[in-house]
Order: structure tokens, then C-alpha cells, then sequence
């Protein structure tokens, strides 16, 4: 059996092709199964599609040979999600086992992301695998894979300081609009969506001074929700475009498949405005935003990968721990490498100890049948204890004498290091 990662991400696919690929949370079950169907050497799969990247960690048995499982991985990603196969040509990445692990180990960890050691991608990676466990496509494996990656990103998390000093999207989106006005104080922010991104926008907004902020969402109880928390206007998302004219920031991030803002609400809100400067940030992938908002005057436009070069401001001191992390993810791989191992060789040890328990099984009972039968009791147990050596020692001692005869140094050193025998080689 192998591990498999396959897919693309921030570093060779952009904006667009990645938000094209993304596989939505309720779309997880769906493709799991439709990808254990489509290719029938993949027994075990979990999916995870974040805003970077969308990846198929899998486990196969017997794959026609690498180069097919990769063309076929391709092949089911575009026919899903509906691209053309010349899209992904030189975009996606196929890594197997060892290397694979340590893949998925470092991508859990924040190691892989545009944000060097943020911290939300291990709660996307758990929520990915808790989607696998309910559609039922993990197995031993990957259950062992996720096991491992937990442990090695909680030891990279206690142990270096990867994670300190790191500029999450959200606080980049304000540092950002910082930037372009002077009275950031006094301005008013809408946000879209009410999931886990825009409750840390609206913690940042709260930090940085802003006090109104309208919250729209397709489901109003969550919006209203968010605004008992935060303060704020409760907005439905049908109505959003009403209110727009009112608010100087629109900050966006929900799972919508579609853009949920068009130009022409924009271009409206911008007209009401008169023309005052408009800030809009596009934290979803897929684009929340019509690309082509970005060509109305005055209406600043910031995506994702915008952003990334104000996150990455501050790398160089997350940096230096990367070496840390990358020398525990390199020990969390080969401790799964040896689990894995022992795991695949367990039916032999489990017979080897079944042969010892019906060897001792069975002289046990001749030896409660002798003291049954009066025999004298010192006699029977010195026979049990006689028997049991010369049973036990047998099928070693055998290896041993051919192992000597046939001068095989390597098996004869594995005995030794078995038996705990005095070294005499």
C-alpha cells in the first residue's frame, strides 16, 4: 500500500484556477465517493480545499505504475470540477509515500502556506479528515497518516516558535486598508459571510477603532449572531446592495461556488457614494467579488494573493524556525514509516505468539492429566519445564545450525540480537 498527495496550490496555480478546482465543504462527501468509483486503485481518500490549495491524500494498492496514477488523478480532478485537462498540464504535483507524508505533515503544519505558520490550515486539515471518517473512505492508513500529522504538528506548535509573529489574512486585509485611509477610525465596514474568517476580520476591525460594521449572510440568524457578538447591523444577503452605499469597506469570504458581488451593486454603491474611495477585499476562493469591480475608479480591489505580500512581511522571524519544524516533521515521517512497518507484519507476530500458546496450551494439559493420574508433582513439573525448553528452543536452534552451515553472517546476527545470545560471530 502507498500514500499518495496529489494537487495544486498557491505556488503553481493562480487565483482563478485554484478557486475553478476547490471542492466545497459540502461538496467533500460527494467527490470522495465519486473519486474512490472513478479510479479503482484508490481504497482510501480524504480531500482538502482551502483558499491555497485543493489536494487528494489517498492510499493505493497496486497502482498500474506512477506516471498512470498521476495522468488518472488529473483526469478525475478536470472531469469533476470541470477543466479543461491542458489547464492542470505543469499545475498539479503527485508525491508518494515518505515523501508524501512529510508533504501532508507540512502543509498541516503551516509550513506550505502563503502564510508561513498560520495556524488555521490544521483545523482545515482535521476538518478534512473528519469528512473522510463520515463518508466512510479512510481507513488504517490514512487513519495512521492524520494519527501522526496531529502529533507532529502539536509537537511543532510546543516546541518552536513557527507560529508567533504571524500575520494572518484577516489582519493583513486591515493593515492594508490602514494604508489607504488616513481616518481608518471613523470608517464603516460590511462584511460578507459569517464563518471563521470574517469573525476574525470583525475582531480586527473592533481592535483597530472601527465601531460600525454590518455583517450580511444568506442565513440571518448566523449574521445576527455575529453582530450580538461584535456589535453591528444584521443584514440579509438579498439586500446587501441596499445597504452598500453606506459603508466604506466591504470585506467578503463566504463559500459561495459564484461570485456574490457584482459589479453593477458595486458600481451603484460607488455612484451613491459619490465617488469616495471604496475599499473591497475578496478573501474566498472561489471569488466572492466580480473580477471586474476592480475597474470601477476609486474602488480599491484586493484578492487573497494580494495580500500575501503584506503577510509576508514579517517572514524572516518565522523563518528561523522552520529548520526546528522540518527536523520533527522528518521524525514524525519515519516513526509512521516504522508503525507502518510493524503494522504490515503484525499477522506474523500474532502467529508466532498463537504457535507459543498451543505449544504451552497443550503441555499444560499432559501435565494436569499426569497429577490427575497421582503422578509425583516435582516429576511433572521438571517434564513440563524440560518440554516446554526443548519445544520452544527448537525451530531457533535449527535457524542457528543452518544459518551457521550455510555462513549466512546477517541472519545469524538477527538471532543473536533476538535471543539476546553473547556476541561470538
Amino acid at each position: 500500500m502507498s500514500i499518495v498527495a496529489f494537487g495544486l496550490n498557491h505556488r503553481n496555480a493562480d487565483i482563478d484556477l485554484r478557486g475553478r478546482a476547490s471542492i466545497l465543504p459540502q461538496q467533500l462527501q460527494g467527490a470522495l465517493h465519486h473519486l474512490l468509483e472513478s479510479i479503482s486503485c484508490v481504497e482510501e481518500a480524504m480531500i482538502l480545499s482551502t483558499c491555497n490549495r485543493t489536494e487528494v491524500h489517498c492510499a493505493v494498492q497496486s497502482p498500474p505504475n506512477k506516471l498512470i496514477l498521476g495522468d488518472q488523478l488529473n483526469r478525475w480532478l478536470a472531469g469533476y470540477r470541470n477543466i479543461a485537462l491542458s489547464e492542470l498540464e505543469n499545475k498539479t504535483y503527485v508525491h508518494w509515500d515518505q515523501i508524501a507524508v512529510q508533504h501532508i505533515m507540512r502543509v498541516a503544519a503551516g509550513l506550505d502556506s502563503q502564510i508561513l505558520g498560520e495556524p488555521e490550515i490544521f483545523g482545515q486539515y482535521k476538518f478534512a479528515y473528519r469528512e473522510a471518517q463520515v463518508a466512510e473512505t479512510t481507513g488504517k492508513y490514512l487513519d495512521q497518516v492524520a494519527l501522526t500529522t496531529t502529533q507532529t504538528c502539536k509537537k511543532i506548535r510546543s516546541r518552536t516558535e513557527i507560529g508567533q509573529h504571524s500575520m494572518s489574512i484577516a489582519q493583513a486585509t486591515i493593515t492594508r486598508a490602514q494604508q489607504i485611509f488616513s481616518d481608518f477610525e471613523s470608517l464603516q465596514a460590511m462584511l460578507i459571510g459569517a464563518g471563521a474568517t470574517i469573525k476574525l476580520v470583525a475582531q480586527h476591525l473592533r481592535s483597530a477603532g472601527i465601531q460600525s460594521i454590518g455583517v450580511a449572510n444568506r442565513t440571518l440568524v448566523h449574521a445576527q449572531q455575529l453582530v450580538a457578538e461584535r456589535g453591528g447591523e444584521a443584514i440579509p444577503l438579498t439586500e446587501f446592495g441596499e445597504h452598500l452605499h453606506k459603508y466604506d469597506l466591504l470585506i467578503s469570504s463566504t463559500n459561495s461556488p459564484t461570485p456574490v458581488v457584482s459589479r453593477e451593486v458595486v458600481a451603484e454603491a460607488h455612484k451613491k457614494r459619490r465617488h469616495r474611495p471604496f475599499f473591497v477585499a475578496d478573501l474566498a476562493v472561489p471569488r466572492d467579488v466580480d473580477p471586474f469591480v476592480d475597474q470601477l475608479k476609486d474602488v480599491y480591489v484586493y484578492t487573497i494573493d494580494d495580500l500575501s505580500s503584506i503577510v509576508r512581511s514579517n517572514l524572516a522571524l518565522r523563518q528561523q524556525q522552520v529548520a526546528k519544524a522540518e527536523k520533527i516533521i522528518l521524525e514524525g515521517g519515519l516513526d509512521l514509516e516504522q508503525n507502518t512497518r510493524v503494522r504490515n507484519h503484525s499477522h506474523v507476530v500474532a502467529q508466532f505468539r498463537k504457535n507459543l500458546e498451543s505449544i504451552r496450551d497443550q503441555e499444560a494439559r499432559d501435565a494436569i492429566a499426569r497429577l490427575e493420574a497421582g503422578e509425583d508433582p516435582q516429576e511433572v513439573i521438571a517434564n513440563l519445564a524440560h518440554t516446554l525448553t526443548m519445544k520452544l528452543a527448537h525451530p531457533p536452534t535449527i535457524a542457528l545450525r543452518n544459518a551457521s552451515a550455510n555462513g549466512d553472517i546477517e541472519l545469524l546476527r538477527h538471532l543473536h540480537e533476538a535471543y539476546g545470545l553473547e556476541e561470538c560471530l
